[in-house]
């Protein structure tokens, strides 16, 4: 019963700590303001630094006892009490000298006036973030720009997406910074200790912390997405979970609440994975090849075969190490491709359209490893032979086959380029039949053949 009595006392608190502050900023107003301080006036703000003495005492007494019921974090309760403590013995001390009408001199009168703002002040500042969360007086300045997850990636690992795990890079340091202060190893209010995964989703003294695949029963997420005025919303003070922390949550609970589970994961969800895009900087588009590829820049000496006017490039990065490569004349020789062989790992897109290509010229391509666009388009000359030359060019992605003479059984060769998107194979002679079956096995293939 008497616990319950002062859990009463100390809910008290937030209410009876605004009459100190009031009544010494008017007690201090007054000592500054009013030039003509007679009896009456002293008299007044004698009053007004007991009242401020008395009423500080009731709000520093229930302070502590609200302070003693562990939910928060000691780092800050401390000096907000202690510097509660001190404004109050202040006020005290100022009280009964002023009592025995000691007499103030003009520099001590401003010391102590100066000394009971800055005290109020920290005492505030404090009180301030154990229940609004840190920084609460800064973070609504004019032009300041405020960052929208409280938890915030580093660039290395935002950039290195494929590494990162939701619950160790996005749940965990949430729950690290909200929750393990009042439940841990040494200190699990509740029964709960949320520091391990494993005592995490055991709970505590109200059943299971976290119920794989149900994150509407685990009490864990029940407790961070109550409304703010419910008794058992958590955290009890500080900033509570966000808006994306909390779906964060959600979704991993729902996907298994796995540890090891990767970020990744998220593609398979366009809506959280658009919310992580957003609120965290993570990409997670799928990467293309070029994307995960480092390569050396070419060297002027290996860029000078291609000078000629047989030849159009381009760099498509700004790194200049992928090439866009196109040959111009009307007809190609063996030479010319042996030309391009010194700077083959840097060709990226390469345009060998109507220039009498014929499939002895496609074997030169074999080594192309990192060629993912290759247009041969209206050369005649190239049959279903060429595609088994075709065949080792592991990334490529897009095939312009449009004008060739390659026929059904070239489909065969072509569904077993496995990094193969894109293909173009209008005019052709390959049959409308055998271009439906194809799409029917390879529907991740976009096949374009003719309006």
């Amino acid at each position: 019963m008497l616990i319950e009595f002062l859990d009463f006392l100390g809910s008290l608190h937030p209410l009876i700590v605004h009459l100190p502050i009031g009544i010494i900023l008017l007690t201090i107003a007054i000592d500054v303001f009013m030039r003509n301080k007679n009896n009456s006036v002293q008299r007044v703000i004698t009053m007004g630094w007991f009242f401020s003495f008395f009423s500080g005492l009731l709000a520093a007494l229930f302070g502590w006892f609200l302070g003693d019921n562990g939910y928060y974090f000691e780092s800050q309760i401390n000096i907000h009490r202690w510097s509660g403590i001190a404004f109050v013995g202040l006020c005290f001390i100022i009280w009964l000298l002023r009592y025995i009408n000691f007499r103030f001199s003009k520099s001590f009168n401003r010391s102590v006036n100066l000394t009971t703002i800055l005290l109020l002040m920290v005492t505030g500042h404090f009180g301030g973030e154990m229940t609004h969360g840190q920084n609460y007086l800064f973070e609504n300045l004019p032009y300041v720009q405020k960052k929208i997850s409280l938890i915030p990636l580093s660039e290395a690992k935002r950039s290195e997406t494929d590494s990162l795990f939701v619950y160790e890079d996005l749940v965990y340091p949430v729950l690290e910074e909200k929750c393990i202060a009042c439940h841990n190893q040494n200190r699990a209010y509740g029964g709960l200790n949320m520091s391990a995964l494993e005592s995490m989703v055991k709970g505590g003294n109200s059943g299971a912390g976290i119920q794989n695949g149900k994150p509407f029963e685990s009490l864990i997420y029940k407790r961070v997405s109550f409304p703010h005025d419910h008794p058992k919303f958590m955290p009890p003070s500080g900033v509570p979970l966000s808006y994306d922390q909390i779906v964060t949550l959600e979704w991993w609970i729902d996907n298994g609440a796995e540890k090891q589970m990767p970020v990744t994961l998220a593609r398979n969800d366009p809506k959280i994975q658009r919310l992580m895009e957003l609120q965290y900087g993570l990409d997670l588009r799928e990467k293309t090849y070029l994307e995960t590829l480092a390569l050396a820049s070419p060297t002027p000496e290996e860029l000078k075969p291609i000078q000629g006017e047989e030849f159009i490039w381009r760099f498509l990065n700004p790194e200049q190490s992928f090439l866009d490569l196109k040959f111009t004349k009307k007809e190609i020789e063996t030479n010319d491709l042996l030309k391009i062989q010194s700077i083959k790992k840097n060709i990226t897109w390469l345009n060998l359209t109507d220039c009498m290509l014929n499939d002895n010229h496609l074997s030169y391509l074999i080594d192309f490893s990192n060629l993912t666009r290759l247009k041969i388009q209206k050369n005649p000359l190239v049959t279903n032979k060429g595609m088994e030359a075709l065949q080792n060019l592991e990334n490529l992605t897009e095939l312009n086959l449009y004008g060739t003479r390659v026929s059904n059984a070239a489909l065969n060769t072509l569904g077993q380029m496995e990094s193969l998107k894109k293909l173009f194979l209008w005019n052709t002679r390959i049959t409308a039949k055998a271009i439906a079956d194809f799409k029917a096995q390879h529907p991740d293939i976009e096949v374009i053949a003719g309006f």
